[in-house]
């Protein structure tokens, strides 16, 4: 249930974070203790997204991008009704001079929803049961040719995003990010993405407009295209991120 603002400030507050009054523009708010002089690379490709466009950022470069279309169904039974789509998509994280990193992803939602009645205002009540068929987000990550593949997978917690990336370093855990800068205030769509390591962010993928990527430049060399195709698999997520 949403609550109401207690001052007009919080409401004006409200108005700059969805950029409807002559505010500064929308930033995402950083996991506390990133690092200040990390790498940042602005993104294209990512938004507005056009059918097998190229995601880029920095050196980095998700090519030969197979994006499968959206398949679903509605089913519904007497006042509920079952939900369920499905997407896939494929690409090679490459940069120049590194090993290549081949990914393919599949997103899933499963929703569940009644019909009742309030007084005489029909209402919906719908709940997220994508857990029951397994990771909402369910990709396998192959470095430089080197078989078995390695999964990153999410899943919805509320409206929040939460899972794991496995690597030939180690795991990594993967949450999204809900703040802006300046503001209390957390949307209810995720404003971006913390790859951390052990406790430290190492990694984050801002969805805010056309898009950044901030790198921690203490990683190693041989595991930044890795992370970066976890980046870009973040970004191509989508619509789906949101809850």
């Amino acid at each position: 249930m949403r609550q109401g603002f207690g001052s007009m400030g919080a409401w004006l507050g409200l108005w700059c974070v969805l950029g409807l009054a002559a505010c500064a523009p929308a930033q995402l708010r950083m996991p506390d203790g990133f690092a200040a002089d990390a790498a940042v690379w602005p993104v294209s490709g990512h938004s507005p997204r056009h059918w097998d466009e190229p995601v880029r950022f920095g050196p980095y470069s998700a090519l030969q991008l197979e994006e499968g279309g959206t398949f679903g169904w509605m089913l519904p039974v007497g006042r509920v009704d079952f939900g369920r789509s499905e997407r896939r998509y494929a690409f090679t994280l490459v940069a120049i001079g590194q090993a290549p990193v081949e990914v393919q992803c599949r997103v899933r939602n499963l929703a569940v929803g009644q019909w009742g009645a309030n007084g005489r205002v029909e209402t919906r009540i719908e709940v997220d049961a994508t857990a029951l068929e397994g990771p909402m987000l369910d990709c396998g990550l192959v470095h430089d040719g080197i078989a078995p593949a390695l999964p990153l997978a999410l899943d919805r917690k509320g409206t929040h995003l939460d899972g794991r990336l496995a690597s030939p370093w180690g795991d990594y855990a993967v949450r999204s990010l809900h703040g802006y800068a300046g503001t209390p205030i957390a949307g209810y769509a995720p404003t971006g993405f913390e790859i951390a390591a052990g406790g430290r962010t190492v990694m984050v993928v801002d969805l805010i407009d056309h898009g950044q990527v901030f790198l921690d430049p203490a990683v190693d060399e041989s595991q930044r295209t890795y992370l970066a195709a976890a980046a870009a698999i973040l970004l191509l997520l989508g619509e789906d991120a949101e809850a």
